[in-house]
């Protein structure tokens, strides 16, 4: 009967021992999914710099374009499109002339977009 009740403690405490390993395992699998999220969203914080330049720079070049360009090349006709490249060949964007003074430009890197829209 004593060597009964020795047996029994020992598998209660195997038990309570893998219970708690698995609860330090579950708090641990948590953190490690937040700090993924967190570093998931900082590489895009970096993308999303680069998107904007992208878009900023198609936006310039479609304004130089209405400002200094004749005929029917690129924005200098209301409804025209220009795509392109940055100098990394990553970041791209597209820029449209929507109306006589609003053009509207976007940019992209990676898995990000920006957009942005200028008149004068």
């Amino acid at each position: 009967m004593k060597n009964s009740f020795i047996n029994q403690r020992g598998a209660i405490e195997i038990l309570l021992s893998v219970l708690i390993l698995a609860v330090i395992l579950l708090i641990g699998m948590g953190i490690s999914a937040l700090t993924l999220a967190q570093i998931k969203m900082a590489m895009q914080a970096g993308q999303s710099v680069q998107a904007l330049y992208a878009a900023e720079a198609g936006a310039e070049k479609c304004l130089y374009q209405t400002r200094n360009t004749e005929g029917e090349e690129g924005c200098a006709t209301v409804g025209n499109t220009i795509n392109g490249a940055l100098l990394n060949d990553k970041a791209t964007y597209r820029a449209k002339r929507d109306e006589i003074k609003k053009i509207t430009s976007s940019g992209s890197f990676g898995e990000v977009s920006r957009k942005i829209e200028i008149t004068w």
